[in-house]
């Protein structure tokens, strides 16, 4: 696993744990809109396809929609690592409020002149 592309899922999803469960500003949004391509595209759990203008659409108006939310990430490894491309395997741990949610997720990121960028996102929720 390349401790760059760790660093980079974890930095993101502290970024969305932020957005989503604390009063931050605007400038938590563009950092994460930063982090995605413009053609970016992900499934939700639900098996709802989305592009990039979806997500950030529905992220604008999520800024503290569940305080005190937190992001754990673990059992992060690497399925593929190219000189332009990664995908990665990870497990995300949502705590909010008491509730404990955990979703399987493959992540395909490009390699850029300005860093990672997030391609693809495809997330399975994790049977109890």
């Amino acid at each position: 696993m390349s401790a760059d592309l760790a660093a980079e899922v974890e930095r993101v999803h502290r970024l969305l744990a932020e957005w989503l469960g604390t009063d931050c500003g605007p400038a938590v949004l563009e950092a994460l809109r930063a982090a995605h391509a413009d053609d970016f595209t992900m499934i939700t759990t639900d098996g709802r396809p989305m592009t990039v203008e979806d997500l950030f659409g529905a992220l604008a108006g999520a800024r503290n929609a569940a305080p005190g939310l937190t992001i754990e990430i673990d059992e992060i490894t690497t399925a593929a690592d190219a000189a332009d491309f990664a995908v990665v395997h990870f497990r995300e741990t949502h705590h909010h409020e008491g509730t404990t949610t955990r979703r399987r997720t493959t992540a395909v990121l490009r390699r850029t002149g300005e860093g990672l960028r997030w391609q693809h996102l495809h997330e399975t929720a994790e049977a109890d």
